[in-house]
């Protein structure tokens, strides 16, 4: 099973949906289809952070164990390191890409490293992590304001019809959904009540606390 996975090619006979300019704003390094022969694995697929736990294994212990770094997290192929004395990391930073160069044949990304502060924030899997307290990273705030106008365009074209408003739910409540996790109340509260058309008001309501978008009554009615 394991290499009927790995060595499937899903770039070959698949089938693309939707407009093809959507792609064309694509980083090469996230689409299989500009990856070398026997590279990569599809984003989203369960096996991606199967494989990773297996494979960066080796990479937990040499953090954990030979390099005596107490404070460390993971997740597929992001990691966060915390440790009091910033020489030591400075140190550190080396000896990890040799590592992982010389026993895994993986490179750090150049553009993606920080080194800070604790207490500015540590950035990591979408989020910026303070001394208790989490908040939304700025692109997912941005995605969440984009998504906004986009169901703004449709109200103003046409009385939302039940795809539509289905459509509505699922958008608007996949990032409530997401935002609710951190410090977003006042975050959730501003974006929707000062960008969100007043017409969609009319056939939906928020539940618990900014938390969740639900129909009207009168809405579900055909």
């Amino acid at each position: 099973m394991c290499r009927k996975v790995i060595f499937n090619d899903p770039t070959k006979n698949c089938i693309i949906k939707g407009n093809k300019k959507d792609w064309e704003n694509l980083p090469d390094d996230k689409s299989l289809f500009h990856s070398p022969p026997n590279c990569g694995l599809p984003i989203g697929n369960l096996t991606s952070q199967i494989f990773a736990n297996f494979y960066m294994n080796e990479f937990d212990h040499f953090i954990k164990h030979k390099s005596a770094i107490a404070y460390y997290g993971r997740y597929v192929d992001d990691f966060v390191i915390i440790y009091s004395d910033k020489d030591r990391l400075k140190t550190l930073l080396p000896t990890i890409s040799d590592f992982l160069q010389s026993h895994l044949h993986l490179t750090l990304h150049p553009k993606k490293i920080y080194l800070q502060h604790y207490s500015k924030g540590v950035p990591f899997l979408g989020v910026v992590i303070k001394p208790g307290r989490i908040y939304i990273g700025n692109r997912t705030k941005g995605n969440f304001y984009v998504a906004i106008q986009k169901q703004n365009d449709i109200v103003k074209q046409k009385k939302p019809d039940t795809a539509a408003l289905s459509h509505f739910l699922s958008s608007m409540n996949s990032y409530l959904g997401i935002l609710k996790h951190y410090k977003t109340y006042d975050l959730r509260k501003r974006m929707l009540f000062k960008n969100l058309s007043a017409r969609w008001w009319n056939y939906i309501y928020l539940s618990g606390g900014i938390a969740k978008f639900v129909l009207k009554r009168k809405s579900t009615k055909r």
